[in-house]
């Protein structure tokens, strides 16, 4: 049983989607579920000649391009922030796509497409987030010079979850051989594990310079408002934030919409 049941209502807030991994997002009112995945969520990712991803991790000014997408018609705006957009077909424009992306980032890019979930940070496991509105307020009262919408881009959550108490979200993970089983609406998923955080966050969302201080800063608002009954320390620290939520393929085609209620069902016992 968990420790602390629900005293109020939680539903879903937001939705958020990233069209292509490390670029900005576009908010929903409703999203299908895909493969293991919100459908479009990571559909694209660029890659370097050696495979691997070019992302915030890598480089600071991937927060530098702004990304904006017509979802109906495959369009997306690309853009130095501030500066005049450029209109691509997703499908399309492909080429000139790829060439537009190595000249912004002197470096040979390709936009990689995949519809199953594989461009995620932990594929197939862990393709959704989920945090709480609470959450986010807690760590703005005691982070005051970074305001929550600018927390929102940091910390890049799918799933945003109004009713929960700050940090409430973390009744949605158990230990390491329990998930927790919830649904949100009509969809059943499993809260897996805190998301651990990395490099990301601390960077300015949208020039990529490192906020000095703002890891120290998380770390001592998160130990301050632990919950008495968190499991957080169990998983090794308090730089984390958002829930790893698997979603089974079986909830593929079934949609969220803002408003739906979130519903705790229990620890359930998983295989590693």
């Amino acid at each position: 049983m968990l420790a602390n049941p629900l005293i109020m209502t939680p539903s879903l807030a937001k939705i958020r989607i990233y069209p292509i991994k490390s670029l900005d997002a576009i908010e929903l009112a409703e999203v299908e579920i895909g493969t293991h995945s919100l459908k479009g969520d990571r559909e694209f990712a660029m890659v370097t000649p050696d495979g691997n991803f070019f992302n915030g991790k890598r480089s600071g000014l991937v927060n530098q391009l702004s990304a904006g997408y017509e979802l109906q018609s495959r369009g997306v705006f690309f853009s130095r922030r501030g500066q005049a957009q450029t209109r691509f077909h997703l499908d399309e424009d492909r080429e000139a796509i790829n060439e537009y992306l190595s000249d912004f980032f002197s470096a040979q890019i390709t936009l990689l497409q995949n519809n199953a979930g594989d461009l995620m940070d932990i594929p197939k496991v862990s393709s959704v987030t989920l945090l709480s509105e609470a959450s986010l307020q807690s760590l703005q009262s005691d982070m005051q010079e970074y305001p929550i919408d600018e927390l929102r881009l940091r910390f890049r959550a799918n799933l945003e979850i109004s009713g929960f108490p700050p940090f409430g979200e973390e009744q949605l993970f158990y230990d390491a051989s329990h998930a927790v089983e919830f649904q949100i609406g009509e969809v059943t998923m499993f809260g897996i594990s805190p998301r651990a955080r990395c490099n990301v966050p601390p960077r300015n969302p949208y020039t990529g310079e490192p906020s000095t201080g703002f890891v120290k800063q998380m770390v001592e608002s998160r130990r301050k408002s632990l919950p008495n009954d968190s499991r957080l320390p169990e998983f090794g620290g308090m730089y984390h934030l958002t829930v790893n939520v698997f979603v089974d393929e079986i909830q593929a085609g079934k949609k969220l919409k803002i408003g739906d209620r979130l519903t705790i069902l229990g620890p359930r016992a998983i295989a590693r």
